[in-house]
């Protein structure tokens, strides 16, 4: 998001410069769009953001059946450390101490892996809506689109305030709806 900002404010800043050879600001028509609300909303956004809620309880449902397995095990050292050896003890300890060991090692690769699919999917959905952003744009005459997620999402957008009149999120996120609709055969998923 920070990169899209970025480049957002560097073509304002060159479209703005430029002034005097082509257009003038006044001349100028701009557009905003809400990238996040395009990811939470669209159908390609919502089927993601539903695979990846599918994998979140996936996960924590293996996570929580490796949390029983030390439960139990630490409940079994606890009725034989009155009866038990010394030696079977310390075993049954050390299994537990690596039993612990895993158990966070899982917890931290599985949250890395979840961020990652986020991370891909997000990525996936903003490169195709950047072509629709591009030609929406083109075909309506505006020369500056801005991100304008101020509110939404973490990052927030670049802009500080725009009129609502001028956020082109609806008009892309049903392009963006129907190109997807129209891309896949009737029940096959993307």
């Amino acid at each position: 998001m920070r990169y899209i900002a970025g480049i957002s404010m560097m073509a304002l800043t060159l479209a703005l410069g430029a002034g005097a050879g082509a257009a003038t600001a006044a001349d100028m028509k701009i557009g905003t769009v809400k990238i996040q609300t395009i990811i939470n909303d669209s159908a390609a956004g919502r089927e993601a953001l539903n695979k990846l809620k599918v994998m979140m309880e996936d996960e924590g449902r293996r996570l929580q059946d490796k949390q029983k397995e030390l439960k139990r095990l630490e409940s079994e050292y606890d009725q034989q450390k009155l009866v038990s050896r010394p030696e079977v003890l310390e075993e049954k300890e050390f299994e537990i101490i690596k039993m612990r060991r895993d158990l966070e090692s899982y917890r931290n690769d599985s949250s890395t892996l979840l961020r990652r699919a986020q991370a891909k999917a997000s990525q996936g959905i903003i490169n195709d809506v950047q072509k629709i952003i591009q030609e929406y744009a083109a075909k309506n005459g505006i020369s500056i689109v801005l991100e304008n997620s101020a509110g939404v999402s973490a990052q927030g957008g670049v802009v500080a305030f725009a009129d609502e009149s001028i956020d082109i999120t609806a008009a892309v996120i049903k392009i963006y709806d129907e190109k997807i609709k129209g891309s896949k055969p009737a029940g096959a998923g993307r």
